[in-house]
Formats: structure tokens, sequence, C-alpha cells
């Protein structure tokens, strides 16, 4: 009995120390590997009274913009009651780079057995909050939209997006406690689709049955999510939007499922923000030596060789998600970075993976005279895309041999894949079902980037956002404007792929209808 009581005392001083610092309500933000491109924002938000935590994580896959946007709108909320974590950025990298993966890796499958580097030190920075937590949400956008029974390509059980996921609809854990996994997300996602207006699509439930043998997505195994259920028994949820959805419904429509899962919960918001307006970068704040300049998009810095400079700060319509890439130095995250200027070069801004601006370092000899600001012709310069070894299509596959620095646009036509060069045409016949898949090189095996059909539009008017890739398109096309047609016919329409970050088309083929 003596060392029980020894026990509790113990046990009340510890937790009265380590609470003690919390102020209720407060937002207490804290950051890791600064400076660095895989630099990680975490927000604790507490709630004027104490309850349940919530760990909220977007962006895991940085091309999934619903999922991190949708986050970070929870940043700066107020809480009546309950507690929440979020990390809006969780893999900023893959964000700048508007990737999937780093350097082939995806961050969300490395739960299971975590890496000895910088993308494992992020995952335990995350199975620490898992443990601070009580309930796990983790947002994705995916692409088309989850269906139970097969619709088309776009609308199939094969599809991720616009879904729910459970990884199992019941678990039991190791101390005995059933997760009703199933039970508490169709809750939450009926409630949140009564908010969704009926012209547009309502979200699925979706069960990957992670855990049994004839599950025919094993790699879940490995991700946030399964973590949570079954090494920490915390119920977690997948939360996906879809790729082919308007941003600003994409993200509204995560968060109406994300606060039905906190009011279910037990978290009482006092109210949310939504960030999805385009960025404009305004200027920013660099030092040179013990100057500050206020330095407007756009402009020339002219500094003496030799000299140090420093960004400090950046203005912009967001307040997140802001970078500067000081070309040929550092990372892609160099504010706040000392540079010794020895010739000229230029300091790239970004809100996430997006280019808002750029400045211009215009290195002069040695005067008297003070650094000075003029006007000059703005160029944006071409994020890098991932490098990766030359793409192995066997003659099987393709037919073809891809030659070096030329791009391709990959498509299926009744289900056989078809490479078109770049400037290339091809003719398609009545009939034939065509998909757009992906652009790529010998180098570059998927750019990621939007690939539009010029003149065609989805039945579904309403989730056209200029990206085709996916769909299954019968021709000769039902949903097609004439006026988009190279010539007099009507029979020839491009097809382009489009890179957000530099603002223009990289890529063109020529389509012929029958």
């Amino acid at each position: 009995m003596r060392v029980l009581i020894y026990s509790l005392v113990i046990l009340f001083f510890a937790a009265d120390y380590l609470y003690a610092d919390i102020k209720r309500p407060d937002t207490i933000r804290e950051v890791f590997f600064t400076g660095t491109n895989h630099e990680l924002e975490v927000y604790k938000i507490y709630g004027r009274q104490d309850g349940p935590t919530m760990l909220i994580v977007g962006g895991i896959q940085g091309d999934e913009p619903g999922g991190f946007l949708s986050a970070d709108s929870y940043t700066e909320i107020k809480l009546e009651k309950g507690n929440l974590i979020v990390i809006p950025r969780t893999n900023f990298y893959s964000i700048l780079l508007f990737n999937r993966e780093v350097k082939g890796v995806d961050m969300n499958r490395l739960f299971d057995k975590t890496p000895d580097d910088w993308q494992g030190d992020i995952v335990n920075k995350i199975k620490e909050y898992m443990k601070e937590s009580d309930i796990f949400l983790n947002l994705h956008d995916g692409w088309g939209f989850h269906y139970p029974e097969h619709i088309s390509w776009h609308k199939s059980p094969d599809r991720f997006g616009y879904s729910v996921i459970v990884d199992e609809e019941e678990y039991t854990c190791s101390n005995g406690k059933t997760l009703k996994l199933g039970e508490i997300a169709k809750k939450a996602m009926d409630a949140a689709n009564a908010k969704i207006p009926d012209d547009d699509p309502k979200k699925h439930y979706f069960n990957t049955e992670t855990s049994k043998s004839s599950s025919r997505f094993k790699s879940m195994r490995k991700s946030a999510t399964w973590y949570a259920v079954s090494d920490l028994c915390i119920p977690a949820f997948g939360i996906e939007g879809s790729k082919n959805m308007k941003l600003d419904k994409n993200v509204l429509y995560h968060n109406y499922v994300i606060n039905e899962f906190m009011k279910n919960a037990g978290i009482e918001i006092e109210y949310p923000n939504t960030h999805t307006y385009e960025p404009e970068f305004t200027g920013a704040v660099i030092k040179v030596h013990n100057d500050e300049l206020f330095i407007r998009s756009g402009k020339v810095l002219e500094v003496e060789k030799g000299s140090t400079i420093k960004v400090t700060e950046i203005f912009a319509n967001h307040k997140r998600g802001k970078t500067c890439d000081i070309v040929d130095f550092g990372n892609l995250n160099d504010i706040n970075k000392d540079y010794k200027v020895e010739k000229d070069s230029k300091i790239i801004f970004r809100k996430d993976n997006v280019v808002m601006g750029s400045i211009t370092i215009k290195a002069v000899e040695p005067v008297k005279q003070a650094a000075s600001v003029e006007d000059t012709p703005h160029k944006d310069i071409e994020i890098p895309v991932k490098e990766l070894e030359r793409v192995k299509l066997s003659s099987e596959e393709s037919g073809i041999s891809l030659e070096p620095y030329i791009k391709y646009f990959h498509l299926t036509i009744d289900n056989k894949d078809v490479y078109i060069k770049s400037g290339d045409k091809i003719h398609i016949k009545n009939g034939s079902k065509v998909v757009f898949v992906k652009l790529l090189s010998s180098k570059v095996q998927d750019y990621n980037l939007a690939i539009n059909f010029k003149g065609w539009f989805p039945a579904d008017n309403s989730v056209n956002t200029g990206d085709d890739r996916g769909y299954e398109i019968i021709f000769p096309p039902a949903n097609i404007l004439k006026k988009y047609s190279v010539g007099s016919k009507g029979r020839l329409y491009p097809v382009v792929a489009y890179d957000t970050a530099v603002k223009q088309d990289i890529a063109e083929m020529l389509v012929e209808l029958d």
C-alpha cells in the first residue's frame, strides 16, 4: 500500500510538471530541421477545456494539395474543448518538388521499418505525436473517385480518391480493446455527405482490409494509419480528396469530414480557415551587411562582390509554406542563410511548390555607393523535376526505345500502351477507348504534370480541372468544343502537358479524329 501511495504521488507531480506550462486556450508552434528542404512545422492547439487529442497530418505525399491545404487551415483555429496536433506539411521536400516521393521513397510506406535518414527522422516525430493522441487523421488526394462497384476507370474500387479509408472494419488490439473503425468512419462520412450539395459527388467508404491475406492493398501495412492502429491501438483514418475536383471544393469537403470526426470525438471547434487563393509574392527583407532592405518582386538588388546577404523575411498573401531558393546555393529552403555574393544570381520565392516570384542579384565591382533597386525583366526559371534512371520499356511494352531529351506522352488505346513523341500526331479511329496516362522521358519516369486534351471536357463538368489524365474517352469524343481544333475541319486537336511551376506548356502532341 505504501509503494502504491508513493507511486501515485510521483505520477501526480510528474503530470503537474509536464502540463504546468500549458495555457488554455493556446497554440504552440514547434519547428524542426530548420533551414532544410524538409523543415517540419507542428502546431499544438489547446482548447479552453481539456479533452481528447486529435492528430491531423497533411502533405506526407507532396503532390496532394487538398490534403496539406486542408491541414493548414486547422493551424489557426480556436477550440472550445479538446486538443489538436496539426502537421500541415509533413514532407515539405516532396511538396516543394510537387512529387509523391523524394528520390523514389514514399514516406507513407516507412512506418514498418523506419530508415536512419531525414525521412526516418520525420516518421519518428509523427510516431511520437501519435502517442500523445486519441485519434489520427491522415489527409490525402487520390486519383478519380472511389466507388464500391466498377463504373469506369475513373470511378471504381481501385481508385483511392474522394473516400474515407479504414484498414479494417474492426480491429482488436493486443490489450483486448476493440477499435470500431468502420462505425466511426461511416458516422463522420455520412454526416459530411449530408452537407455536400447533391450536384457534387459524395464520398465513399473504403475498407482496405489491410491485415487480411486476401487484401489487394498489402502495401498499406507500411502506412501511418496501420502503424497507429496495429502498434498503438489508436483509431486512425485516411481522408482522401480527389485530384480531379476543383481545389476549393476539395479542401472544403475535406474539412466537412474532419469537423465531423472532431465532433464525434468530443473536440469542439470555434472556427476554421481555408486558404486556396493564388499565391502572390510582394517582396522580401534582405540584409546586406548591417542594412535591411525591402526588395519588391521582380526587382534587381545590386551588391558589391564579396558582400554577404541574407533573406530574413518573405511577404506574401499566405502565412505558411513560404521559401526562398538562392540559385546554385544551399538547397530549396535558403531563408536566414548567409550567402556571399561572388556572381550574378537569382532568388526564387515559392509557396509550397508554386513559384510566386523572384529577385535578381547583380554582383558589381566594389564602389562607394549604396545598394540600389532597379527594374529588370523578370524571367521564371524551371524547377528541376525528379531525375530517375532511364525508363526501361521492353519492346513488348512500347515497341520503341525512348530517345534522350525527348518527352513522350503515355496513352492507352483499347488497353494497349502507346508512346507518342512531343510534336508528333496520332490518328485515332472511331470506337477506340483512350486514356491519357502521363508525360515521361528517358530520364524522368513521371513528370506528374497535368495533361489537357484541348476542347474536351468530362460529362461531369463540375470536376473539370483541365487535367484529363485517367479519364476513359471513347472516340469520337462526345464532349468536345470545335473552337479548340487546329485548322478548319475540326478534326485535329492539341494535347498539352502544362507545368504550373513555370506556367507554360512543356510538351504537345496532336490527335486526329476519323
